[in-house]
């Protein structure tokens, strides 16, 4: 009789609950999603991956077309990217050339002292051949008058065939002097000349280096003056860059200013106009209140009690009106 009828059923076959029949079945089928779900996972992967990284390649065409209005329609960037490619190369240039004026003529002293060093040991190698060339003909006068005087002592002798072979030596080695002394004459005059030519170039180089000096002083003092003044005209005349900018922070602010002041002006007006209102409202009730005073120490409060209904209901729609007409002036 209590035996329900409906009910959840009763494992009373004594089977496991995953061994029921409609449990293998939803394993089964879970399977089943499990394994579609890898599948197709591995299908639609790479159309992901192919939408993601041309999404990517569209954002950075998208930003090269911005750069390149920029740089069509942008004065600015334009004249910025202008300079900054004078800078590049003469970066680049500085590299390989001095560019640098003083340094330039630095440049050019320094090549100067070395030329100047390999003429001295030019010179040295003339003089010292000169030198060569004077013993060697010191060396064959000697030698020839020996030759000379053997062929005297020959001759003394009687020996006629050595007499001029020593005198045949002697005539070879008077004309060897005789052609080299044009040789020693112009190494002599050549050291002489170039001589002179370097100390005139030493005299120059010194002149060039107090020249160069002076020169990088003055032109030192000169940029750091020009720089204070350029900071000077900088404060008087203002940067335009920074002074356009300057101007339209000022120009937002005097509008905000403006717009602030008559919104306070407004403010100020709506104030006034209903502080007067009230003033006028309390100075109609004060003026009730003394006469009701003046009527209630008289002994007319009976008369008064007796006449507040019709008094009350002509007062209330004009106090209405006039609380009214406040709101309305505030509120325009």
């Amino acid at each position: 009789m209590n035996t329900p009828l409906l009910g959840p059923p009763s494992p009373a076959d004594g089977l496991p609950s995953w061994q029921k029949p409609e449990k293998v079945a939803g394993w089964v089928f879970v399977a089943l999603l499990v394994g579609a779900g890898v599948y197709y996972w591995g299908q639609i992967l790479p159309y992901l991956i192919d939408i993601v990284f041309d999404t990517v390649k569209l954002g950075i065409g998208l930003g090269v077309l911005f750069v390149l209005f920029l740089l069509a329609t942008n004065k600015r960037i334009q004249t910025g990217l202008w300079y900054l490619g004078q800078r590049i190369f003469r970066t680049a240039a500085s590299l390989f050339v001095n560019t640098d004026p003083i340094g330039i003529m630095e440049d050019y002293i320094r090549n100067t002292e070395k030329e100047a060093r390999n003429m001295e040991e030019e010179v040295g190698h003339i003089e010292g051949a000169n030198e060569l060339v004077k013993r060697k003909m010191d060396a064959n006068r000697a030698q020839m008058q020996e030759y000379l005087s053997l062929a005297d002592s020959a001759l003394r002798q009687g020996e006629k065939d050595s007499a001029d072979s020593y005198a045949s030596r002697a005539a070879q080695l008077e004309d060897y002097n005789r052609r080299l002394q044009p040789m020693a004459t112009t190494t002599a005059n050549v050291s002489l000349v170039m001589r002179q030519i370097l100390k005139a170039a030493l005299r120059q180089i010194d002149n060039s280096k107090f020249k160069v000096n002076l020169l990088k002083d003055e032109y030192t003092l000169v940029k750091r003056t020009s720089s204070g003044m350029r900071a000077a005209m900088n404060i008087l005349r203002g940067d335009p860059d920074k002074k356009y900018f300057f101007d339209l922070a000022t120009d937002r602010v005097a509008q905000d200013m403006a717009q602030q002041l008559g919104q306070i002006k407004q403010a100020m007006r709506y104030s006034q106009e209903f502080v007067k209102e009230m003033d006028i409202q309390n100075g109609v009730m004060s003026e009730k209140g003394q006469r009701l005073l003046d009527k209630y120490q008289k002994g007319e409060f009976n008369a008064i009690m007796d006449n507040e209904a019709p008094v009350r209901m002509n007062t209330a729609p004009t106090t209405r009106q006039a609380t009214d007409d406040a709101y309305g002036k505030l509120l325009d």
